[in-house]
């Protein structure tokens, strides 16, 4: 059974047929998908790439992690399912907005400062 590979240090101008072409060397792909910003559309560094059998994802990872493409040093692994990254993302995305802490965190707040709204309603 192959893998979704992660692919990182692309450099912006590489498309998804570029990083399909890529990896053909290395084995039959079944996906390819450099990822995009919704709104500008420009290509955010990094992209995902799926092998037909195991043996070309194996390849893949041995020949082209730390390769040059385009000028730079390309990172290939085994990508992290979306439910074990689901956390990294949340909390990452939460620090960079001055947000920091887990939903327990933030619900443990919300519980304070509802009780302290109900302690100050009691004595108006």
């Amino acid at each position: 059974m192959s893998k979704r590979l992660y692919v990182g240090s692309l450099a912006y101008s590489v498309t998804d047929a570029g990083l399909w072409t890529l990896f053909t060397r290395c084995g039959e792909v079944s996906f390819a998908k450099v990822m995009t910003d919704p709104i500008s559309g420009q290509t955010r560094g990094f992209g995902f790439v799926e092998m037909f059998t195991a043996e070309g994802t194996e390849k893949a990872i041995a020949e082209l992690h730390g390769s040059l493409h385009e000028g730079r040093k390309i990172t290939v692994s085994v990508a992290h399912s979306n439910a074990t990254m689901s956390g990294k993302v949340g909390r990452s995305l939460a620090s960079r907005h001055g947000r920091t802490g887990t939903a327990q965190d933030a619900r443990s707040r919300l519980s304070e400062l509802g009780r302290a709204a109900s302690q100050k309603g009691k004595s108006q």
